[in-house]
Parts: C-alpha cells; sequence; structure tokens
C-alpha cells in the first residue's frame, strides 16, 4: 500500500476537535444515549410547561372525581381532591428538574473554589480547608439540609440552598484532587515564569484541565440533589403542597397508599426515571473522557 494510501487509510477521528472526538466516544454508548434523550425531554418540559399546559389541568379540583384509578381519561388517576396526577406529574418537572440544577450551581460555586484554593497552596491552608470539609462531610447531607431549611424557613429557594450547600464537600474533594494532578504540570510552571498572578492560573490555566470530574460530579450531584429535595419534601419541610413538585406528590399520596397506591407510584416513577437518566449520562461521560479508554 502506497503512502497517500496508508494516509486516507488512518482513523477518522485524527481528524476531529477535542469536543467531536468526546462526542464520537459518547454517542457509542448506548445507554448514555438512552439516558440523555430521557434527560432532554424533561428539561425541554421544564422549561415550556408553563407555555402549553393549562393551569386549570394542575390546579383545579373536581371531587367528584377523586381517587380515581388510573384511566382512559385521567392516565395516572386522580388524587384526592379529583385533580389529575398524569398532569401534576408532568408540571412536577420543572420544580424538580430546577432544584437540581441551581442546588448543584450552588455546591459548584462553593466547592470548586475551595477545591481548587485548597489543591494549588498546599500547607495549612489546605488542610484548614480539607478538616472544614471533613467535618461537613461527617454530617449526613440529608440531616445538614433538614436543619438548614428549619432554621432559614421553608421555601423553595431555602430548599435549593440547603441541598446545594449540603453537597458542597463532594465538589470540594473532587476539584482538590483534580488540581493535583496538574498544578506542576509545565504550563502552569511557565504561567509562573510569565509572572501570571495565582488567581489567573487557577481559573484560566488548571480548572479548565479540571472539567473532566467536574462535570461528571455535575451530572451525578444533580440526580443526587433531585432525590435529596424530594426527600425532603417527603418528610413534609420541602416545598409546600399544593405545589406539585414530585416530593409533595408523594407525600400527599402516602395517606391513600394502601388503597390507592397508584398515588405514590407515578411520582415514585418520575424521580427514578430521571436519576436514571443522570446516572447514566454521568458514567457516559466519565467514559467518554478517560484519556485510558481512547480508541
Amino acid at each position: 500500500m502506497s503512502g497517500r494510501q496508508k494516509t486516507l487509510a488512518a482513523p477518522a477521528h485524527r481528524g476531529r476537535s477535542a469536543g467531536g472526538e468526546l462526542w464520537h466516544r459518547f454517542k457509542k454508548n448506548k445507554g448514555a444515549m438512552l439516558g440523555l434523550l430521557i434527560l432532554i425531554v424533561l428539561i425541554g418540559v421544564a422549561l415550556t410547561v408553563d407555555f402549553w399546559l393549562d393551569q386549570e389541568l394542575v390546579i383545579g379540583q373536581n371531587l367528584r372525581e377523586k381517587l380515581q384509578q388510573p384511566n382512559a381519561k385521567h392516565w395516572f388517576g386522580t388524587d384526592e381532591m379529583g385533580r389529575d396526577l398524569f398532569w401534576r406529574t408532568v408540571y412536577g418537572t420543572r420544580f424538580s428538574m430546577a432544584i437540581g440544577f441551581v442546588a448543584v450551581i450552588i455546591s459548584a460555586i462553593i466547592g470548586v473554589p475551595l477545591g481548587a484554593v485548597a489543591g494549588y497552596y498546599g500547607g495549612k491552608l489546605e488542610t484548614l480547608i480539607m478538616r472544614f470539609t471533613d467535618i461537613f462531610s461527617a454530617i449526613p447531607s440529608i440531616l445538614m439540609a433538614i436543619a438548614i431549611v428549619s432554621l432559614l424557613g421553608r421555601n423553595t429557594v431555602n430548599l435549593m440552598l440547603a441541598v446545594g450547600i449540603a453537597a458542597v464537600p463532594q465538589f470540594t474533594r473532587v476539584t482538590r484532587a483534580a488540581v493535583l494532578t496538574v498544578k506542576n504540570a509545565e504550563f502552569v510552571e511557565a504561567a509562573r515564569a510569565l509572572g501570571k498572578t495565582d488567581a489567573y492560573i487557577i481559573f484560566v490555566h488548571i480548572l479548565p484541565n479540571c472539567l473532566s470530574p467536574i462535570i461528571v460530579q455535575v451530572t451525578l450531584r444533580v440526580a443526587g440533589a433531585i432525590i435529596s429535595a424530594s426527600s425532603l419534601s417527603f418528610l413534609g419541610i420541602g416545598i409546600k403542597p399544593p405545589t406539585p413538585e414530585w416530593g409533595s406528590l408523594l407525600t400527599a399520596g402516602k395517606t391513600y397508599i394502601m388503597g390507592h397506591s397508584y398515588l405514590c407510584l407515578f411520582p415514585g416513577l418520575a424521580i427514578m426515571l430521571t436519576v436514571l437518566a443522570f446516572n447514566m449520562v454521568g458514567d457516559g461521560l466519565r467514559d467518554a473522557m478517560d484519556p485510558r479508554l481512547k480508541d
């Protein structure tokens, strides 16, 4: 085979950009692609549900149709007020997804800089930050969230804040570990030699090269945040009924669970499906970003 023919036969992925190569490897994971498709649908519903769903279908009461089993008119049945459980579950996507994403943004905003500073400077500052993180990690996240919501008050914003703060230690640890692997790299030494400030080096040179584990952590923590928020609502200290957040739907349905189990079944399945989708996408991203698994 001639040199030209060998060149033409070279692997196609050599000409791809970094993003293109990541997508090429990610889409080979069928489970991750299925999870991504589910998330696209859920995020689309969360962003647009206010525009196409009639509020009367969500909050309208009809006591003559209360506690109906799933049927052709009411796919998921009706609750104790005669409200359609299918549309309430669909509308609850808006609250559960918003809580999950905002809580993780709060976690990342606090945890990533702390982890970066700890990993970059080391010494006593690292010890102080990591011991503080250890103390936080020793407290069950759900217990910490309960304490924060009880202290600040019961509303959606405080629920997001509580769930977000409870997940800060995970982001701190992941970021610190990633920074430790690159802080002595040649491009970092070159930036120091050029007189760049520590803040510039951390946020411009180091953190962009630590995005892989952070992005994976984000996808996994969104799933955890949704579960935490639903758990708090189920315990009665999350979003107040009749707001149709998935956890509050479970809370409302538990009273009738013996004879009308569908009231808990469908919101529970919504939580399970969403968390499963995030985990599949997170696993797919982890595999796609792992340099040891490259073709």
